[in-house]
């Protein structure tokens, strides 16, 4: 992925990497790649990464115990909470 217009346009990078995490899933080894790539990323406004280590290990630990539904809302409640964070920032 280029990162060259990454502050441009990040909500448009993150949106389609939780999309290709969702298609992933319920495989632990694919859905961690994603959330690899998604942990790489900075949030200017937590003022860190897009997912956290802790919250990626955790989604992967569940996937591995089948426990896929909690997986699937920690990483929905994370994709939720930035994308509400960037649009009060970028005012829309």
């Amino acid at each position: 992925m280029s990162r060259r217009r990454e502050g441009r346009d990040l909500p448009e990078i993150v949106t389609k990497l939780f999309q290709d995490a969702r298609t992933q899933f319920p495989d632990p080894r694919s859905v961690n790649r994603v959330l690899v790539e998604l942990s790489r990323l900075y949030d200017p406004v937590s003022g860190g990464a897009i997912v956290a280590h802790d919250l990626r290990r955790r989604i992967i630990r569940w996937l591995d115990e089948g426990r896929v539904d909690e997986a699937g809302r920690a990483m929905e409640a994370r994709f939720e909470d930035y994308r509400k964070s960037f649009k009060r920032v970028d005012g829309a």
